[in-house]
């Protein structure tokens, strides 16, 4: 995944993180503004409801200490209609009506002088705040039409004269004249509707359209209170919490953007063009290429690439000029060399004869390693292709089939190959000729009688390619060159290219080489052997996507030897 990519999913990341919980901020702060007012509203219609049946209470409580009155009792006296005249004027009833135990109205007193005198001796005994009064209780109706067409709600409480109900006095609220209701109606954080056996009876709620609403009941008389709270009002505190949500998510998200842009201009892009660079010498590209630029920092960053594109330009140039001078003008001179030599073979007699065989044998092997040395070019050119698949095990049988020893000091007797039939590993078939390596280094320095056993292994991760053969072993300090343990010097260095070879074609394909020798402490991931030889393991990764198994390739149970001659 390129880090331009990353870049890009883990801003994606943090903005939608961001963008979520600013959403889920602002939901809860919208449901909290709802859930307030709902709240808010609830506890209004609790407090109308407990407002007004107090109300009630102190109105029946008044006309309880007046109905105790003797001079609401004197019926037709002047002194009763002065103590009506002053229960009107302290309480908030409409008026006061006097009814004697028969049910007939004795005395009468309204805010409406005119209807006072044309329901006295009116018989309200059908009436059943007046029976539910004489009976002894303290009532409060519902809404009723009273005599006076008025609408109106009565309170009665029973007249007593030594302990027998002689009479019912009665207060009357007006409806529409709002006395009673006056606490809830001066409240101005909303409005109040109240409804007595589904009629409303009081609401200041008819100018509102939507509303938020909340009920509580009137404990006295069972009267429905309802709070109203304009919707309009809680819409647009959430209209404000909205913009400001709104601002607060675009200085964030334009904040968050910022950083990222000056991050990525200030370090993702220049990372990605060091990236660039890197990649283009490994493809042996050493032009001009952007600069990286930026701090002082980033400067010295772009100086040393220049220098290393530099130095990596020169060395290959050097390598080349050498490995051509290799190919061309020491071959030339070689060949040269072979060809007089073969002649003074062929007039020489005794001594000189074989000399001149010795001087034609050494050239003929000076060749041959230039032939080899040629290879090292190949080595040089990247690997494009990231899906290489090679089968090993069968490349493997058929180098060894193919391998013919005529040309090298001396023969192999048997090559066994143990392993299954296919082995897939993520490499070229490029590994062939390390293969080819392995099989000239046991052909060059075997045993009396020489042969090699090839162990193919298959691993979950790496195919494991192990060669073993039964010569004199490698020297030590070879083996600690050639795996890096010691540096290459002067003092220290491995006696020929085929080692080097097999370690730079394994490398070439990420893969890995251990030694092991009788003569070696250093035995990597192989057991030693107590006898003489050399093994010499290559790991090669196998593909990202696994080749499906085929009946050889399942476990060591179906593995097979074989047993090739070479002659």
């Amino acid at each position: 995944m390129r880090l331009t990519y990353r870049f890009c999913v883990a801003f994606v990341i943090v903005v939608i993180v961001s963008g979520g919980v600013l959403v889920v901020t602002f939901d809860t702060h919208r449901t909290d503004v709802l859930n307030s007012a709902e709240d808010s509203v609830a506890e209004r219609a609790e407090l109308s409801a407990t407002m007004l049946d107090d109300r009630i209470r102190e109105q029946q409580r008044t006309l309880a200490i007046a109905a105790n009155n003797p001079d609401v009792r004197a019926h037709g006296t002047e002194r009763q209609g002065d103590t009506l005249e002053q229960l009107v004027d302290v309480s908030a009833f409409g008026g006061v009506t006097v009814v004697d135990e028969t049910g007939a109205v004795r005395a009468i007193e309204t805010r409406q002088a005119s209807t006072s005198v044309t329901i006295v001796g009116t018989d309200l005994s059908d009436r059943r705040y007046v029976d539910r009064s004489l009976r002894g209780e303290e009532y409060v109706s519902d809404p009723l039409e009273a005599e006076t067409g008025n609408d109106v709600i009565v309170v009665s409480t029973p007249i007593r004269e030594d302990g027998e109900i002689v009479g019912s006095l009665n207060g009357a609220y007006h409806i529409d004249d709002e006395r009673l209701f006056e606490p809830i109606a001066e409240d101005d954080q909303g409005a109040i509707t109240v409804e007595a056996d589904g009629e409303t009876v009081f609401t200041n709620a008819d100018h509102l359209d939507e509303t938020i609403e909340d009920e509580a009941m009137v404990g006295t008389v069972g009267w429905t209170v309802t709070a109203h709270r304009e919707r309009g009002e809680v819409t647009g505190s959430i209209d404000r919490l909205v913009l400001f949500q709104t601002a607060s998510a675009v200085a964030l998200l334009g904040s968050v953007t910022g950083f990222a842009v000056w991050i990525y201009r200030s370090k993702v892009r220049r990372i990605g063009r060091i990236l660039e660079r890197l990649r283009a010498l490994e493809r042996r590209e050493y032009g001009d290429e952007p600069a990286i630029g930026g701090a002082a920092e980033w400067r010295r960053i772009d100086r040393a690439l220049d220098g290393l594109a530099g130095s990596l330009a020169r060395r290959e140039q050097m390598l080349l000029v050498l490995n051509r001078i290799l190919r061309h003008n020491l071959r030339n001179t070689l060949n040269l060399v072979v060809g007089h030599a073969d002649d003074l073979e062929s007039r020489l007699d005794g001594e000189n004869r074989e000399s001149a065989a010795e001087i034609a044998a050494a050239t003929r092997e000076l060749l041959e390693l230039a032939d080899r040395a040629r290879t090292t070019e190949s080595l040089l050119d990247p690997i494009d292709d990231e899906t290489l698949r090679t089968d090993v095990a069968t490349i493997t049988r058929e180098r060894v089939d193919a391998f013919d020893a005529a040309s090298r000091s001396r023969d192999l007797e048997t090559v066994i190959v143990d392993g299954p039939e296919q082995a897939i590993a993520a490499c070229g078939e490029g590994i062939g000729i390390a293969i080819d390596e392995l099989l000239a280094n046991a052909a060059d320095h075997a045993g009396p009688n020489p042969s090699v056993t090839i162990e193919i292994e298959p691993t979950p991760e790496w195919i494991r390619l192990a060669v073993e053969d039964d010569g004199p072993g490698i020297p030590p300090e070879d083996i600690s060159v050639i795996t890096g343990e010691q540096e290459l010097s002067q003092v220290n260095h491995a006696g020929g290219i085929g080692l080097w070879l097999v370690d730079w074609i394994v490398s070439r394909y990420g893969g890995r080489l251990s030694i092991s020798s009788s003569e070696s402490a250093t035995a990597g991931d192989v057991t030693e052997r107590d006898d003489a030889g050399s093994t010499v393991v290559l790991e090669l990764p196998r593909p990202a996507e696994p080749t499906p198994p085929t009946e050889n390739e399942a476990g060591t149970e179906d593995a097979r030897s074989d047993r090739i001659p070479t002659q």
